[in-house]
């Protein structure tokens, strides 16, 4: 399916977008510029209030899970300072609590499409009665190493060097997130772990890469079970590579 023209509210839009992730920061600002949006990022909810102080945004997309000030918190700031008609948008790899959920105008789960980014900005200026939420799932089902619809968007968005740059410092991103999660394992932080697992899960999804997505949710649900080796993860990013080799 090719992927959707520019959207009606793009134009002359600005949208700011709070992420500690870099991969999902050049990823969302590479998506929401081709679609004609003006994008500015901020890695952290402080960086994002200190720019806000000096311009306004059309659009506040702001992940959930931040170092420092984040969530409802990080919600109650922004909503403080805002401007009028200013959307604020909020968005995770995982469900919000419904304190965090309530905060926001519309919430949006990683991995989501501009399709939806658009619908959510929509609904959230004009809906009457309407669901507050969207929400899109990963349909991919953890097996398959590359969602060819995620693929195939990403490559009619973007030139070919740009594209092979974002899933190289996509895969950089999983193996030094990885080396971390191997280092808290050792020192028995299981939540770090976990934490570390949850940023791999959603910058993959946003990719498409599915198989590297479902192996870092299965560490984040903490489930010892089916919880894959780490050194899994490298042989996934080869393999992702190979695949990519073959497209690029």
């Amino acid at each position: 399916m090719p992927f959707p023209m520019r959207t009606r509210q793009a134009a002359g839009q600005t949208v700011l977008v709070i992420d500690d992730d870099e991969v999902m920061r050049e990823l969302l600002s590479a998506i929401l510029a081709t679609d004609g949006y003006a994008v500015h990022a901020a890695e952290s909810g402080e960086a994002a209030l200190d720019w806000l102080e000096r311009q306004r945004a059309d659009v506040l997309l702001a992940d959930l899970h931040l170092p420092g000030l984040h969530g409802a918190e990080l919600a109650a700031r922004l909503n403080a300072v805002r401007g009028p008609g200013t959307v604020l948008l909020g968005m995770s790899g995982s469900e919000p609590q419904p304190a965090e959920r309530a905060s926001f105008d519309a919430f949006l789960l990683k991995p989501f499409g501009l399709e939806n980014f658009a619908q959510a900005v929509e609904a959230a200026r004009g809906r009457a009665g309407a669901e507050p939420t969207v929400e899109v799932k990963d349909g991919g089902d953890g097996v398959r190493v590359l969602d060819e619809a995620v693929f195939r968007k990403l490559s009619g968005m973007l030139p070919v060097e740009q594209l092979r740059e974002l899933y190289r410092i996509s895969t950089e991103d999983v193996l030094r997130r990885v080396e971390r999660m191997r280092e808290a394992v050792d020192r028995g932080d299981f939540e770090e772990c976990r934490s570390e697992a949850h940023a791999i899960k959603g910058g993959c999804g946003m990719v498409g890469a599915v198989e590297l997505s479902a192996m870092a949710a299965r560490i984040e649900a903490g489930s010892s079970a089916d919880t894959p080796p780490l050194t899994d993860f490298a042989v996934a990013c080869s393999r992702l590579q190979r695949m990519l080799d073959a497209r690029l």
